[in-house]
């Protein structure tokens, strides 16, 4: 299935520091692939933070006031995507010249039940979503490599066409990853297209939801032993995308331009224990159509902790204090900053050979769609089953609270269920078939409803 960004990667583990043995990218090590020489390095280790894509996944795509706090977690996602194709037998299968190349193709058919979050009157649609995927290696030294990874399609919309739109998928983008000494460096440009509007629950009435995501920005994390210091900046560009029909989007989403600075300094308690504290600021320039503010500062505050509780249980936290600030302008002549707690919790365990999860919770302060400032608090619980001979079995729950501090007053709750089957077909045909269902209820008349999509999935891996 597409899947479209949104918040859910905002849970995943910090990047994880190795202290006290030799440097080395975590997916990297140990291994060779055809073609391609064994990649080794020399000084001392530093375990993940690579190649970070900046997402704001999920359930809602605009800026977070804890949006520094979400840029210094977003590197564990892709190094553990790098790992994961580097421990893969012959996962790379092309090489041209210096680069090695994984290409794979894919089809979805989706059918949504509600494809414009309305309360009355819904209107179901197919969708057709085409797709290529490619992930390109190049090593340039023992240490220092080029990653390329792109994923694109087109949502073919049925019987609104004017729905239809190009997107990239979570992931899309460049980094060069350079060693220095004690000192890793990583210089990227992450690009994302996003679309599915039920993945924003602050979204109702509208499908035509588009947003392209780009940020361009540089890493750096210094290995001080038991102490590892990492600084992280990144210029960050929304642009709301004009609908097919050549008309620009006047649904109130707001274009943005977001220079984030985040800091933290974290101390290895133990082998694979890492505590520390984690400061953060964000400037924000808005820009769009009846948006109650101009602009917003924000900066954060707090500390992080990530810890293996044992073999087959992984904890990580994120907490602190956040202030949100924005800048009233003509349409209203003042704005309510936001001062509180924020939350990140992540739990991840394997049960047992039947069941690996992860549970999730937390605070957030979001921007909303139509322009505003949501306080909200998230729960979700997700299950890997390996009951079923040669099925994977994937369920998820959700659960979200939102308030408006700015903006439109409205209180909501929404409640999510998804479920999906895999299988290989061959060794390169794969299929899957998915289900989602949210229900939606808010204290406003008019902003409720219900949705089911049915998705299913062919890919092909070259």
């Amino acid at each position: 299935m597409n899947r479209s960004p949104g918040k859910q990667s905002l849970h995943n583990p910090v990047a994880r520091w190795d202290i006290g043995g030799p440097i080395r990218l975590g997916w990297f090590h140990g291994r060779s692939w055809p073609g391609l020489d064994q990649v080794k390095s020399d000084g001392r280790r530093i375990w993940a933070a690579g190649l970070t894509w900046f997402l704001l996944l999920g359930l809602a795509m605009v800026a977070p006031a804890q949006e520094a706090v979400q840029m210094s977690m977003a590197g564990a996602d892709a190094a553990a995507a790098q790992r994961k194709a580097a421990s893969t037998i012959d996962y790379y299968n092309l090489k041209l010249g210096p680069t090695a190349w994984n290409f794979q193709a894919g089809l979805e058919a989706d059918y949504n039940s509600n494809v414009n979050n309305t309360e009355n009157n819904p209107e179901g649609d197919f969708i057709f979503r085409p797709q290529i995927n490619t992930r390109m290696l190049w090593p340039l030294t023992e240490q220092n490599s080029i990653n390329l990874v792109l994923g694109a399609g087109y949502s073919a919309y049925l019987k609104n066409q004017q729905l239809d739109q190009l997107f990239l998928t979570p992931g899309t983008g460049l980094s060069f990853d350079v060693y220095v000494g004690d000192f890793w460096i990583n210089l990227h440009d992450r690009i994302s297209i996003t679309e599915n509007s039920y993945q924003d629950p602050t979204v109702v009435g509208t499908g035509d939801y588009s947003q392209l995501q780009n940020a361009l920005g540089t890493t750096v994390a210094w290995d001080l032993n038991k102490v590892v210091l990492k600084f992280g900046y990144d210029n960050v560009n929304y642009v709301t995308l004009m609908s097919n029909n050549g008309q620009t989007n006047n649904s109130g989403q707001p274009n943005g331009v977001s220079e984030v600075v985040s800091l933290s300094a974290g101390y290895a308690l133990k082998p694979q224990m890492l505590a520390g504290l984690e400061l953060g600021g964000d400037l924000i320039d808005y820009s769009g159509n009846n948006l109650p503010y101009s602009g917003a500062i924000q900066w954060n505050v707090g500390g992080f902790y990530d810890t293996p509780v044992s073999d087959y249980m992984h904890f990580t936290a994120h907490a602190g204090y956040t202030v949100y600030s924005p800048e009233a302008n003509g349409i209203q002549t003042s704005a309510t900053s936001f001062n509180g707690m924020y939350a990140q919790l992540d739990l991840t365990h394997r049960l047992n050979e039947y069941l690996s999860y992860t549970l999730s919770g937390g605070r957030m302060i979001n921007l909303a769609f139509y322009g505003g400032t949501v306080d909200e608090y998230y729960a979700r619980l997700s299950g890997s089953w390996n009951i079923l001979h040669q099925v994977t079995l994937s369920t998820t729950l959700s659960y979200e609270y939102g308030t408006y501090l700015t903006g439109t007053t409205e209180t909501y709750d929404r409640y999510g269920f998804g479920i999906s089957l895999g299988r290989s077909i061959t060794s390169k045909l794969s299929a899957s078939l998915g289900y989602q269902f949210y229900l939606r209820q808010s204290d406003s008349p008019g902003q409720n409803y219900t949705l089911s999509v049915v998705s299913l999935y062919l890919g092909y891996r070259f």
